[in-house]
Formats: structure tokens, sequence, C-alpha cells
């Protein structure tokens, strides 16, 4: 019998739903935006090493239509961080999922979601369309709500003023008119061939080195702007936080210190249950060697790292220490509606 054509929408959502190495996050979207820009600059420089040597760089207007394409990342970081926000959203809280929400999945999708190992999150997240502004703007607007952050998301970026073109006085030019400009310039790149694309050279709306690079830094500001909210007042569990300086979190840090303090506040409860404090203590002794030693174990395991440049070590260490975190969990929880 010939099996069912795995649902698009079950498809991506496998593909970052159960990897070891996870980039449906807001580190990456961050990360390849400044990549793109990065390129974008190291070709300024071979633009002007060639013009120094009287070498033409670039065709008509001094640029090359691929340059524009520019677009196609930079909005691909937008949709990324708003999907990805969606999901830590989701997992963080689930109660926030709305059967709103599910109307638009279809069902063979929830029926193969189940065999996949697909979460509802990111199967969500697979669904939701990210190719406005208004859209991309909605996305956060939910996250802090839900949060209980108090911002307003479309007045902050309307409040940052950013200088795409510095000969134009004109317009809008702030932020939220900037991403507005390039969901717009993507939609109708990728899907309209009309005369700013295939018209005389002087009707074509082509993007230079210089505009690529600022549309760039626009979309870096743009996500660290909303981020800085994020890291400021989301709780301190929430997923996939960033630094202030825009770094990802350390998860394995991150667990060890909410260990500590979950093993800390036990021992403080257990210290009054006579039948119970030895026990806990020689059980927590022992169980913080076995963790020590189970660490230092995969701390020495090439087998986990075998392909390439791809090392697993650290993300089964933090496995490892998932597993203890929901032990003490389960504890700290029944204690609580025992008392």
């Amino acid at each position: 019998m010939k099996q069912p054509t795995k649902h698009h929408l079950v498809d991506f959502a496998a593909r970052y739903a159960g990897t070891r190495f996870q980039t449906l996050n807001v580190s990456s979207a961050l990360w390849r935006a400044e990549a793109l820009v990065l390129d974008a600059e190291e070709m300024l420089e071979v633009k002007k090493a060639a013009e120094d040597k009287d070498i033409t760089f670039g065709s008509r207007l001094s640029t090359y239509e691929i340059i524009s394409y520019f677009a196609v990342g930079f909005v691909t970081c937008l949709e990324w961080h708003a999907r990805s926000r969606l999901i830590d959203l989701m997992l963080y809280k689930p109660s926030c999922i709305t059967t709103s929400d599910l109307e638009g999945i279809a069902r063979v999708a929830l029926s193969q979601m189940l065999a996949e190992r697909v979460t509802v999150p990111h199967l969500l997240a697979a669904a939701t369309s990210v190719s406005r502004v208004k859209e991309y703007v909605a996305v956060f607007v939910r996250m802090f709500e839900v949060l209980d952050i108090k911002v307003h998301v479309e007045r902050e970026l309307r409040s940052v003023q950013v200088d795409i073109d510095p000969y134009r006085e004109d317009g809008d030019k702030s932020l939220y008119s900037v991403v507005e400009q390039l969901f717009e310039y993507r939609n109708q790149l990728v899907h309209e061939i009309d005369l700013s694309v295939i018209g005389h050279f002087s009707l074509r709306d082509m993007w230079n080195l210089d505009r690529a690079v600022a549309y760039g830094n626009a979309i870096i500001s743009a996500i660290k702007l909303l981020e800085g909210h994020n890291t400021k007042y989301a709780p301190q569990d929430f997923p996939n936080r960033l630094t202030a300086e825009g770094d990802a979190e350390d998860e394995y840090e991150k667990l060890e210190k909410t260990i500590a303090t979950i093993e800390a506040e036990l021992s403080s409860t257990f210290q009054n249950e006579d039948d119970l404090t030895k026990p806990w203590e020689d059980a927590l002794a022992t169980s913080r060697q076995s963790l020590r030693l189970e660490i230092d174990f995969l701390a020495k395991a090439e087998f986990l790292r075998p392909v390439r440049h791809l090392d697993m070590r650290r993300s089964v260490q933090i496995d490892c220490l998932k597993n203890r975190l929901a032990y003490l969990t389960i504890l700290k929880s029944e204690l609580d509606h025992a008392g």
C-alpha cells in the first residue's frame, strides 16, 4: 500500500522539532542577518578595490541584479524570528494556544504529526504566515500580551528612525516603515516580473550594496529592539532568551543554577522532616557525584562528535541536566501540593 505523501507543514516541523542541533530560534535569525550584512560589507571592499584599479564593478547603475536578492535573505530572518518566538511562547505557556490557531491546520497534518513526533507549537509555527509587517508585529504583540510585557510593538518600531536613503528627505523613515518596505520589496521580487524588474534600466528598482547593508542593519536593529524588551521583562525560564548584548543565554549554565536552587529549597524543607533528612542528604550527595561523573563521561565521549564539525556532547550534557531538573520539579510539585 502506497504511503501518503507527508504534509508540507509536518515535513517542515519535523526537520526542526526533534533535531539535536536547534536552529529554529532567535539567535539563529540574528546570526544569519549579521552574516548577510558582513557578506555585503566585504563585497563593498571588493568594489572599492576594483574601482581603485579602474575595473568596473557592476553593470548598469553600478550594481548587479543579484544584490537585490539580499532582501530575500533578510525577510527570511524576520520570518524565522517571528516563527521561533511563536514556538517558544506556545511551549512555555501551552494554555495560550486557542482553537482558532488549529482551524487552519489540515486534518492530515494533525494525524501525521503524531507519527513524526512533531509538537503542536512547531506545526502551528510552520503554518503561520509572516509575509507582511503587520503579521510580523502581530506575533510579538501576542507574545508580549501573554508574558505581560507592557510594550506597544508598532509604536516602538515607529519610534526609531532609519536613514536607508540619505538623499531622500521625504517619507516615513521609521524602522516600522523600513521593515514594511522590505517585506513589500521581497514579495514583489519573488512573485512578480514587472517593469521594475525587466523594464528599461531607468525604471528598474535594483539594490546596490550600500542599500543592502542599510536594510540588513535595519532588520538587525528591529530584532534587537524587540528582543531587548524580552530580555529585560520575560521570565528567566522563558526559552531561548538573549543576553543584554544579544547573545544566546547559556542553557547549560541556566539549568545548573535552577537545579541548585531547587535542591536548596528541598534541602531546607527536608530539614524539618526527621525521617527524611538523612535519606535526602545521602541521595543528594550521591546524585551530585553521579551527575558530575556523567557530565565528565560525556565530555570525553568522542563518539558524540563523529561527523565533520558537529559536536553533540554539549547538547547531550544539557539533556542530562534536564532529566535531573524534571525529577526535582516533580518532587517540589508534590511537596507543594502536600503542604
